[in-house]
């Protein structure tokens, strides 16, 4: 095996309810932030997860997932090299990807890093979508027919002009040293995805010579490409980084499009263009910059004074920007973002009965949520996320089985599952419902606001909302996200690039970052049997019987997205979709700038 170069809102009572508090006092019921405008952690599509384009005539287009365009380049244009561009970042990112596993950490990091290889974006915004895999620092690669040894083929690639690297050629041993520094920083939360000692896959990595990496896989493992690519996981650095030559955390040295220039913490974080980039004539810009801006609000102002070129517009913000930006190109997509509740389930936690779990899907207006935040364009999420097509299991097709039910609101089932449980309004169920307000958008906290008020609808539930800090409490290792906490978080999950890690990840006894405690022998055995499968066609039913059986459980609650929306200014050419964190490599390396 080798590759070359080359919906509409149902009339619910918390849907009536919920506009009528709306056009009250907006906060009313559903926590300070209100819940007008909510949502908009930008997101995309329909259930087919087809693109939309929109043109500066404001006609909308759909097209089918294989063609929808984003046509921001003239027939016979020509790319145009030099100048600059500016996006938004949140907040101050972490230089360092492995000791920092943040999305915004691993976002920037796809500027100065490469991965051994990527996933193929172009002009046609449903690409992302197949996740097919292309060369990065890999020229190609070879699999065995066993499905236990890959071969890679490195590019005559050099590392940015830096001391101490010194714009030197990458080999074999930059990236057995990147994958030990991987797999053991106690900093890293990933660092157990390429194995553990009660769950080995890869076994050795062995460097023939200067340009060839050899893995030899413990056992057949399905999603190892997927994973190689993924833009979260194994950025490649120079054996300096681990051999302490120089500190990943104040500087950046890789192979990737742009070089690190500068960080002002609180104002920006500047990139310039790699002269030396291992791709003939790219990046065409100069220089990149990542303003940072904590609040979304902000970015909608600076995309009208056109001072961004790309920007996430929230759904309640179109209008306004069509108006003020009407030479704006954007399009719309399915986004990949997995909102989630997770009821706590180690120890004497009340939410190991799964009566209580299930009641706590049932109390969530999906569709309410939705109507609410995208004019009731939407999905139900499933622990797969509804972008990934094939691989997934719609909650509300007959394909889902009894779990199906479950995803329903449904106040008085909701009830009559807790009673049942022994809790009602003379005995309620308190618990502390955490979720973080500073590590995403408003947007986020204002979705966390509105489902904790859906809980409090309920009879017999009490919960009380504890807000902890990101950095410091949430994301950190050890943290909330990884299993400390009680009660039920709110939380949010992207960036996978195979459904593989959205279920051993949250589900599998044996992963660190099961947040909820999930301990199901039958669970854990559909998981073991489907990263073990190679065939693709194996993988998918495994995949969906995963679905189907955690659906019925409910060790999770799964809830709902709507459309993304990306607005470029009317310069831009040539910017490409992608999903997940690889934003360097995969959006920006072919974009250029005609003005």
């Amino acid at each position: 095996m080798t590759f070359e170069e080359d919906c509409v809102q149902k009339d619910s009572y918390w849907g009536r309810r919920a506009a009528s508090r709306v056009s009250r006092r907006r906060a009313l019921g559903y926590g300070a932030s209100g819940a007008a405008g909510l949502f908009a952690l930008a997101c995309g599509g329909g259930d087919s997860g087809g693109a939309k384009q929109e043109g500066a005539s404001g006609a909308v287009a759909t097209s089918a997932p294989s063609s929808a365009q984003v046509a921001t380049v003239a027939a016979g244009e020509k790319p145009k090299p030099g100048g600059s561009t500016a996006i938004r970042v949140a907040t101050n990112a972490p230089l360092d990807p492995i000791a920092n596993t943040t999305y915004t950490a691993q976002t920037i990091a796809s500027f100065a890093y490469s991965r051994l290889i990527k996933f193929k974006t172009d002009n046609s915004a449903d690409t992302a979508d197949n996740f097919e895999i292309v060369p990065d620092l890999a020229s190609g690669y070879e699999a065995s027919a066993d499905g236990l040894t890959y071969t890679f083929k490195l590019r005559p690639a050099k590392f940015h002009g830096k001391a101490p690297v010194n714009g030197r050629q990458v080999d074999s041993e930059d990236v057995k040293a990147t994958l030990e520094r991987f797999r053991t920083d106690p900093k890293n939360t990933n660092r157990n995805t390429f194995g553990t000692a009660q769950n080995p896959i890869l076994d050795k990595v062995e460097t023939p010579d200067a340009q060839t990496v050899v893995f030899k896989l413990a056992k057949p493992f399905g999603p190892f490409l997927q994973l190689m690519a993924t833009a979260q996981y194994l950025w490649i650095m120079p054996k300096e980084a681990a051999a302490g030559g120089f500190d990943p955390a104040k500087d950046q040295i890789g192979t990737g499009p742009y070089m690190f220039d500068s960080f002002q913490p609180d104002r920006e974080i500047k990139y310039k263009k790699n002269p030396t980039y291992f791709t003939a004539e790219r990046p065409y810009i100069d220089e990149f910059t990542h303003i940072v801006m904590v609040d979304s609000v902000q970015e909608i102002v600076q995309f009208q004074a056109r001072r961004l070129d790309v920007a996430a517009i929230p759904f309640e913000s179109i209008p306004d920007v069509k108006k003020s930006n009407p030479d704006a190109v954007s399009f719309t997509f399915l986004s990949g973002t997995l909102p989630f509740l997770a009821p706590q389930q180690r120890g004497a936690s009340p939410f190991k009965d799964e009566r209580v779990r299930r009641a706590v899907s049932m109390a969530v207006d999906r569709d309410a949520m939705l109507k609410l935040g995208w004019g009731g364009d939407g999905v139900w999420q499933n622990m797969v996320p509804r972008h990934f097509k094939k691989w997934t299991v719609d909650p509300k097709s007959a394909e889902a089985g009894p779990g199906g039910a479950y995803f329903k609101y449904d106040l008085k089932e909701a009830a009559a599952l807790l009673k049942a449980a022994g809790y009602d309004e003379s005995n309620k169920l308190s618990f502390k419902y955490l979720y973080t307000p500073n590590g995403y958008t408003q947007r986020f906290n204002q979705w966390a606001d509105s489902v904790v008020a859906m809980l409090k609808e309920v009879k017999g539930f009490n919960p009380t909302t504890v807000t902890v800090d990101y950095q410091g409490e949430y994301i950190k290792s050890g943290g909330v996200f990884f299993g400390a906490y009680e009660g039920m978080f709110f939380g949010l999950q992207s960036g996978f690039n195979d459904p593989h890690d959205y279920l051993f990840n949250p589900l599998h006894s044996q992963s660190t970052r099961n947040h909820t405690g999930t301990n199901d022998p039958q669970l854990d055995a559909l998981i073991d049997k489907e990263q073990a499968t190679v065939d693709q066609n194996e993988r998918i039913k495994l995949v969906k019987d995963i679905q189907k059986l955690v659906m019925d459980k409910m060790y999770y609650a799964p809830m709902f997205i709507g459309p993304d929306y990306t607005y470029l200014q009317p310069w831009v050419r040539n910017y490409y979709h992608r999903r997940g964190y690889g934003a360097g490599a995969e959006s920006f390396v072919d974009m250029w700038i005609n003005k």
